[in-house]
């Protein structure tokens, strides 16, 4: 029988011995990954299960998919994705789902369905190369008020394929209660994307730790959430729709979820605009705005330097991530892979009651 050197043999146990050691985090920990402008956002619970939601921008060198993949690597107890959400088909949300599938095992994938209203050339080369995967992919498309199964943490979905729930979220502080804003609510024409207003947006609660990412949900839409009554309830953290951009997150909604924390997934020249810095900056009981990176839309919009991920905009820069670890208590902190800078946040005052 052929024996292997010595030295190969203790590589191997060394190997082993590093993954057996590698443990699931004691928080529910979220990176938000900088894509440029798309979203990505990994969530790995203290079961170690792991949660993509969006897949950011294709090509580029596969730079959003490297930033990914390094982040898995380095976190993941196992190397897999038990769940991708695929949010809707634009190329900074669906760009990498197939370049990961062929990195990772994924057992499972979340989206709104088939194909809707932009066939265009110039709009679909993200979602042929997702369809490329998807017919031997294992997927759900859920309905408004879907539930995605993962041990501990609950994860609903508020939004899919243009319709929205209609009732009330169970457990939600706040959630039912009437929306005075609704009277002030005023529709806005949305720009040339349709696929948009289709997409899987979800509330992702921990114990009592509560973030709302609608994704790309447009601001007419969102009205369905909270008016006449705010369906949603109030949350720690926002992540702001439609990567900081006006055509998202109107009053009556940021308002009436009444964030602590927001987090944009915006890029140097896309998002971050004057007047969603204002609207969420503005909403009752606001702390603090993170962003993944410097915008150059509105520059003196910027929060400080500490609570931006990636100032760089050059060509080749790097991209950092925040890490937001939540408790069950509703208590999280923020950290900051650039500089290291990191906020706790204490367990929430006392939530708003939800009307009976």
């Amino acid at each position: 029988m052929r024996r292997l050197p010595f030295v190969v043999v203790v590589l191997v146990l060394a190997a082993h011995v590093l993954i057996a050691q590698k443990k699931a985090p004691t928080t529910l920990d979220i990176y938000f990954i900088d894509t440029e402008g798309g979203q990505a956002t990994l969530l790995v619970t203290p079961a170690g299960e792991t949660l993509l939601y969006d897949t950011g921008t294709g090509g580029a060198n596969n730079r959003d998919a490297d930033r990914i993949t390094n982040i898995i690597k380095d976190v993941a107890v196992e190397q897999q994705l038990d769940h991708v959400i695929v949010s809707h088909y634009h190329g900074d949300h669906s760009g990498n789902a197939a370049e990961l599938s062929r990195r990772f095992p994924i057992r499972h994938f979340w989206d709104h369905g088939g194909w809707t209203v932009e066939g265009q050339p110039n709009r679909r080369a993200a979602f042929d190369t997702y369809m490329t995967i998807r017919p031997t992919a294992n997927f759900t498309v859920p309905k408004p008020g879907a539930k995605l199964p993962m041990t501990g943490l609950d994860v609903t979905f508020v939004a899919s394929g243009g319709e929205s729930i209609t009732s009330p979220l169970a457990g939600m502080p706040g959630a039912g209660a009437p929306n005075p804003l609704c009277r002030d609510f005023v529709p806005r024409v949305q720009d040339a994307t349709p696929e948009n207003a289709v997409t899987l947006g979800a509330v992702i609660k921990y114990g009592n730790f509560r973030m709302l990412d609608l994704s790309d949900v447009i601001w007419n839409n969102e009205k369905d959430l909270v008016c006449p009554r705010n369906l949603l309830g109030t949350f720690d953290v926002y992540h702001t729709s439609r990567h900081g951009t006006d055509f998202a997150g109107s009053p009556a909604l940021v308002h009436a979820v009444r964030p602590r924390v927001a987090i944009m997934n915006n890029g140097p020249m896309k998002g971050g605009t004057k007047g969603m810095f204002e609207i969420v900056r503005s909403s009752p009981g606001f702390e603090d705005f993170w962003q993944l990176h410097y915008s150059e839309v509105s520059r003196e919009s910027n929060s400080p330097d500490q609570f931006i991920a990636t100032v760089d905009s050059t060509p080749g820069h790097r991209g950092y991530y925040l890490k937001l670890s939540a408790r069950t208590d509703g208590s999280f902190t923020i950290t900051n892979e650039r500089n290291g800078f990191t906020k706790d946040y204490p367990a929430a005052r006392s939530p708003v009651p939800a009307s009976r």
